[in-house]
């Protein structure tokens, strides 16, 4: 079974995918390399792909509820014991 194959999960890139990542990471060096050596010649857009990049660093794309078809309930064991607390009645 191929990557891509299996039920909910994304197909795999190809090149023109790893082309673009490749780009938009070569963007991003470029406009952190110019704010660290040129600080006075970096313009709004260096600094806005730059913030921008690291910005997306901190998103977890990895951490992702497990589902249903996973065998789980979406949201984990916190999201469960407030849902058990709400039916109890703490709805005031």
């Amino acid at each position: 079974m191929v990557r891509g194959d299996e039920p909910g999960r994304p197909p795999p890139l190809g090149p023109l995918g790893w082309a673009v990542g490749i780009l938009l990471a070569g963007v991003w060096c470029w406009a952190v390399l110019r704010l660290l050596l040129q600080p006075g010649r970096a313009g709004f857009v260096e600094g806005l792909v730059a913030a921008g990049g690291w910005g997306l660093s901190l998103l977890p794309v990895h951490c992702t509820p497990r589902t249903r078809a996973d065998g789980g309930e979406a949201g984990g064991e916190a999201l469960r014991a407030l849902r058990r607390w709400w039916r109890r009645g703490a709805r005031h």
